[in-house]
């Protein structure tokens, strides 16, 4: 991950007190992402890419097939069987770089729940009980956490932050209780108390510091883990680097829309689910039968439900009925 601004000026991270897009990370153009999911040999199966608040993804589908221990071929068979006006879905079993705008599809989920929202007379948190959480969970870090200096490793200062487990989570669960029970909405549901199976010893983090700023955290989850014995470690690392590489949008990504991705996502499931298991041949994937054609009253209360026409006809050429559409838009 990376930004064109120090993480604290990015609008996401100052309006994160608010609600709404200007909190979302993914919608911020300074952030650019970059993640690769690779097999032992580095081969990349699954490439996902975030530029100018547009995402970019590419997969090796026989590659991800094959990682579950399922028969590759499959994926051709999948292929060989879907539409021509589910070019898309194709794209993305070939292995190309296919492309959508965040900021679309958060405005059309906007638009699509402002269909279905309803009045609900949802408390909201306001300032003030913010400001009191943030005071009270800032008090109970002051005299539980304790840092210790541990000298210099790779030209970096070494701090070890550490709080008694069981202790630091019981404060915080007293904390945020009170709110908790005005807010059900915003906390869900808390614990009556702290489980078990959280540690009574110290628990900790490394923290690495150049010239006075973090430049990596690294946390052992073995910790967490009460049978987990001596040696047993299981480090997870988020490091800052000034000098990170610019995350480039790949040339000739193929569009979609948020339709193209809906068809995309139901084709493959129900292309996915007629394939067949582990073990046997590669089965021919049957055509899909569109459904019965929706009346104009059907596809207006469809409508009304949240579930925009142009979601339908997809719906429908995928072979859903009416009653299927009507129970998914309620679920949903």
């Amino acid at each position: 991950m990376a930004a064109d601004k120090p993480l604290k000026d990015l609008d996401s991270f100052k309006n994160a007190q608010g609600s709404g897009a200007e909190k979302d990370l993914t919608l911020d153009k300074s952030v650019r992402v970059s993640y690769v999911l690779s097999d032992r040999k580095g081969t990349a199966l699954l490439e996902y890419r975030q530029v100018d608040a547009k995402a970019f993804l590419r997969a090796d589908a026989k590659g991800l097939v094959k990682l579950v221990g399922e028969d590759p071929s499959q994926v051709d068979a999948i292929g060989d069987n879907l539409p021509a006006d589910l070019k898309p879905v194709k794209d993305v079993l070939a292995g190309k770089w296919v492309s959508f705008d965040l900021q679309q599809l958060a405005d059309e989920t906007k638009k699509s729940d402002g269909a279905k929202a309803s009045p609900s007379g949802k408390p909201s948190l306001d300032p003030e009980a913010a400001k009191q959480l943030t005071n009270s969970l800032k008090d109970v870090l002051s005299h539980t956490v304790t840092f210790e200096d541990k000298g210099k490793k790779d030209g970096a200062e070494h701090i070890w932050m550490s709080a008694p487990g069981r202790q630091l989570a019981d404060e915080l669960l007293k904390a945020v209780k009170p709110l908790a029970t005005k807010f059900p909405e915003q906390f869900g549901k808390l614990p009556t108390s702290v489980p078990s199976t959280v540690r009574e010893d110290k628990v900790g983090a490394d923290l690495y510091l150049k010239d006075g700023k973090l430049s990596a955290a690294t946390f052992d989850l073995a910790q967490l883990e009460p049978k987990a014995g001596p040696g047993v470690n299981f480090p997870v690392k988020l490091a800052f680097n000034q000098n990170a590489p610019t995350v480039q949008a790949p040339a000739d990504a193929v569009k979609l829309t948020s339709d193209d991705i809906t068809s995309a996502a139901l084709s493959l499931f129900t292309s996915g689910a007629s394939a067949g298991g582990k073990g046997g041949p590669a089965p021919t994937t049957p055509e899909l039968t569109p459904g019965k054609p929706l009346t104009p009253a059907q596809a207006e209360e469809l409508k009304t439900l949240g579930l925009p026409l142009a979601q339908q006809e997809i719906f429908s050429k995928l072979g859903m009925s009416y009653e299927d559409m009507k129970s998914l838009a309620q679920e949903g």
